[in-house]
């Protein structure tokens, strides 16, 4: 490809990757506020900046620019979490952490919480109802691994899975509700005692 065919190039992506942070992020106001049958692409469009017609452009259609917000979310915990030290630790270590970690970034983005919220309404307590990309970050395995090194109770591990989101879901949807007024501090320790009254043994570990 000539030099200047490359520098042309060059400068579409980078124009498209600065629309596509614009649009993902009036449509995370938008879909919080409207809910996602609600709302409209015009209205994303028009909060962003952009055409409509640019909007389309990265995104084929609503559904693939709803997707894209939970996945830019739920990347962005995921890689939060690869950063946690698991090594030498417990499954209640690690899930009080995990927690530690959910709780500041969400609540760090009020908007994309309030569309979490929405959805899992929607979807029930049952976690296997949640979008793939929506649960990976809960890691059944863990707790399999949990109840089978007796940390966590004696329970089909998704049942503890669903425990812990159905909790998290409650509380924080009530730290919404009221006004945001805890710090993200108090909520995690709300949260963490929770689980550990519902489903671990023997207390919780020594630090959290």
């Amino acid at each position: 490809m000539p030099a200047q065919a490359k520098s042309k190039e060059a400068v579409r992506r980078a124009r498209n990757e600065a629309y596509r942070a614009l649009i993902l992020e009036a449509a995370e106001h938008v879909f919080a506020e409207r809910g996602y049958r609600e709302a409209k692409v015009q209205e994303i469009a028009e909060q962003a900046g952009v055409a409509t017609g640019t909007v389309y452009g990265i995104f084929p259609g609503k559904q693939e620019l709803y997707r894209a917000v939970h996945r830019t979310n739920l990347d962005a915990l995921a890689a939060r979490y690869r950063e946690l030290s698991v090594s030498g630790f417990g499954t209640q270590h690690i899930l009080l952490e995990r927690t530690r970690i959910a709780i500041e970034f969400l609540t760090s983005r009020p908007s994309y919480l309030r569309i979490y919220l929405q959805e899992s309404d929607q979807w029930g307590l049952d976690p296997l109802d949640l979008p793939a990309l929506a649960t990976a970050f809960m890691d059944l395995d863990l707790y399999r691994y949990g109840v089978e090194e007796g940390e966590l109770i004696d329970e089909d591990p998704e049942v503890l899975q669903g425990i812990a989101m159905s909790i998290s879901r409650v509380v924080l949807f009530h730290w919404l509700r009221s006004g945001m007024k805890e710090s993200p501090r108090e909520l995690t320790l709300r949260i963490q005692g929770h689980y550990t009254r519902a489903f671990f043994r023997g207390g919780a570990p020594d630090s959290v």
